[in-house]
């Protein structure tokens, strides 16, 4: 199939099983780990199975922060190396179906992003949905919950810390936070990241900004909130994440601020706002 055509029927049809040379929906790194915080990235990888022929877009596109949070999956990797801990990354294009956000949603499976229009995602059948569903969402999603099923039951917490990346632009506007800091009625992370990061002469960091956990947040709300765990979503510009030396700045900084906190019994407590 030509990218960009259409069928009568539906397109671009979800595979149920990947390719045994196709990467896995979700990478979980040290499994076995039993400090007390869990990094997540909902939008770390940007494949797309090759059944679904790149979703009718060419790879340019698909390079785009539309498909994914560039740079993202490298700082959730690093911070894993450096406290050894447990991270859970999609690895898979938020634009077959994107798990921080409800099933449901108009921006679940988006038939337009930024502007782009996404050809695989016009017409979709019940079936299509749920198949993807199971695939990537419901997949990422049930590793989370496993993964801070067995931190609790060794130890106190954990933290939740979930990474993402925006553009420097959006809709011809600036954006000119260097990071953002999102949370919603939980702002125990939230604080303490605030007042490290305005700590550094020339960082600009946003309260809610570009996004606000009240309005976005989803991963964190069903795994986190739900269970009265800390969490935070630390949103990076994605033109301060351009090659190894960058991202190396942001695993160093976040973790000299969130060691200390994965050893305050104030920040592990169980606390449902």
């Amino acid at each position: 199939m030509k990218a960009g055509t259409m069928d009568d029927n539906v397109p671009y049809q979800c595979p149920e099983h990947l390719g045994p040379e196709e990467a896995l929906p979700i990478l979980c790194l040290n499994d076995e780990a039993t400090e007390p915080v869990l990094f997540i990235a909902d939008h770390a990888g940007n494949s797309i199975p090759k059944a679904m022929d790149a979703l009718g877009l060419r790879e340019t596109e698909l390079e785009k922060h539309i498909a994914w949070d560039p740079g993202a999956g490298n700082i959730v990797n690093g911070l894993a190396g450096r406290f050894k801990a447990t991270a859970v990354l999609a690895q898979y294009s938020r634009l077959i179906i994107d798990p921080n956000r409800p099933l449901g949603d108009l921006d679940s499976i988006p038939p337009i992003s930024d502007g782009t229009l996404i050809p695989a995602n016009q017409i979709l059948s019940e079936q299509e949905c749920e198949r993807r569903a199971q695939l990537f969402y419901f997949t990422y999603h049930n590793r989370i919950d496993c993964e801070i099923a067995r931190l609790r039951k060794v130890g106190p917490g954990p933290l939740i810390v979930s990474i993402h990346s925006f553009t420097p632009q959006y809709g011809g506007v600036d954006r000119p936070w260097h990071v953002g800091i999102m949370s919603a009625n939980d702002r125990r992370l939230a604080e303490v990241l605030l007042d490290a990061f305005r700590c550094h002469e020339g960082l600009f960091v946003g309260d809610n900004q570009p996004y606000s956990g009240f309005d976005l947040g989803y991963t964190l709300r069903q795994h986190a909130g739900s269970q009265g765990l800390a969490h935070v979503q630390i949103e990076i510009r994605q033109d301060l994440l351009m090659d190894n030396k960058d991202e190396a700045f942001w695993i160093n900084l976040l973790f000299d601020v969130l060691s200390t906190q994965i050893k305050d019994p104030r920040i592990l407590s169980i606390t449902h706002f």
